[in-house]
Formats: structure tokens, sequence, C-alpha cells
């Protein structure tokens, strides 16, 4: 049988409403479930205008507050965004420090964060050798991606940046290509396409000296100082969900650590 558009829509908000009376999970992050299901599947895209907070309530069957409430939470974040007198908005203006929350430099203690303008290179599959594996605890041999990127730092110094990411939680991420990932940050796929809440951040700043293929890539001399930042993200799961490793040659820019800027 094939359902009429009002009859599709009607069966799904009661599946809505079932799952939020059934659930155990709190009724705000089940509407922030809904929404980035819905930025997911491509309902609602990047700077699309939500419905209103009443609408919300009424189309999930909670009451505005809880509304409010997991809104709040998505716009902290940097998923959603509001101008005033206009309503909020999916995800951010390309323009908000928000997208930034991965590399954070600035030219002085009082200045904003700089703009950093990552290009997509290349992502492959990758048996995870001893270092990577160890960094990301699983066993040596594992799948894993390998995601490489490249930019600049204010529009002058070179970045360059590789994530590695246990395959087996990003299922279908080999079919992301340049374009998914200038309209995209890494951190914003793996919220909203992937479902991973990261709970732990910690991040590994050291000075080492370019050796001949980065000195290439960065366009210095072998020996110069560089900067290496190293990451590791954990989810709420335990999962180690990216390992990630930056160098860049920083000049005067210093890496900012705090939380201006980030979601």
């Amino acid at each position: 049988m094939v359902l009429k558009p009002d009859q599709r829509e009607n069966n799904r908000e009661t599946e809505m409403m079932h799952r939020i009376e059934d659930s155990n999970v709190p009724l705000y992050r089940q509407v922030e479930d809904f929404l980035r299901t819905q930025m997911a599947r491509g309902h609602l895209k990047e700077g699309d205008l939500i419905p209103s907070e009443i609408a919300l309530a009424r189309e999930y069957g909670v009451s505005q507050g809880t509304v409010r409430k997991a809104i709040l939470n998505l716009t902290q974040k940097g998923i959603l965004y509001r101008k005033q007198g206009k309503g909020t908005f999916v995800v951010f203006p390309k323009q908000n420090l928000k997208r930034f929350r991965n590399f954070r430099f600035v030219e002085d203690l009082n200045s904003e964060l700089a703009h950093v303008d990552l290009v997509f290179r290349s992502i492959e599959v990758l048996p995870a050798d001893a270092r990577i594996a160890k960094n990301l605890g699983l066993r040596k041999g594992t799948k894993v991606f390998c995601l490489e990127r490249l930019g600049r730092i204010g529009g002058t110094h070179l970045l360059h940046t590789r994530s590695y990411l246990p395959k087996r939680l990003y299922k279908g991420l080999e079919q992301f290509g340049a374009e998914d990932f200038f309209k995209n940050t890494l951190w914003k796929l793996q919220d909203i396409y992937f479902g991973i809440r990261v709970e732990k951040r910690e991040e590994y700043i050291s000075a080492i000296a370019a050796g001949e293929r980065m000195a290439k890539t960065l366009e210095v001399e072998p020996g110069s100082p560089i900067l290496r930042i190293e990451v590791k993200l954990t989810s709420f799961a335990g999962d180690i969900v990216e390992y990630r490793c930056s160098h860049c040659q920083h000049g005067d820019f210093r890496f900012y650590v705090g939380q201006r800027g980030e979601g």
C-alpha cells in the first residue's frame, strides 16, 4: 500500500511521539537526536531556518521548554545558530569562529581566532600501524580511515593535518569527497552524520624540527622549527574516535587553549 503524503507525515509524527514516550533517554536529548537525523537525511540543510519552538513542540509531542533546551544545546555546540529577530538556523555561518574549534590560532593575547582554511587532499583506508593502533586503542592492522587535509592559518602559514578514524565507526566515510569537506568540518560530520558524541578531548603540543618530507609540504627549509599538535577524541561510549596529527609553520601565531570560539 502506498501512503499519501499526509499519511506518511502522520505516521512520522506518530513514530516520533511513540519513541519519546517509550524511551528512557531525556526528552530534550531525543529532540536533539530528531533534529540531527533531519540534518543527516538532508531534510534540514546548512543555512535552513528550523521550525519555531511551538511548532517543534507540537510535532514531537513535548513541551516548548524541552524544545528550547534541545535548541540551546545544539546552539552551544555550533550545530545551530540564532539570528536576532530572524529565528534559528541550521549549523553556522561559514565565518562563525565555532568552525575552528579544532585549529585555534591567535596573533596576540587579545585577538580573535585566525581563519583556518583547510582543503581536502585524500581519504584512504589503511591497516593501522603500531603507532596509530596504540593511539586509537586498536589492534595493529585494524582498518582505519586516513583523512589528509592542507590549509593556511590566517591566509599565510601552511598547516597540514592527518586524521585517523576507526573504520567501523565511520561507515560510508569513503563516499565523502572534497565538496563535502568544503561544506562541512570533520567535527560536524562526526556529530551529525555519524552520531558520535565526543566526551573527552586531549591535546599534545610540541615544537619539532621539520623533516625533509614535512618541510616540503609546509614550504620551509628542512630543520626549521614547526609546531606539532596531536589530538585524541574519546566518545561517551569510551571509544577513541579520532587521532589527529597536525603540523604547521606558525610564524607569529599562537595556539589558543580555552573556551573561546568552541562549541
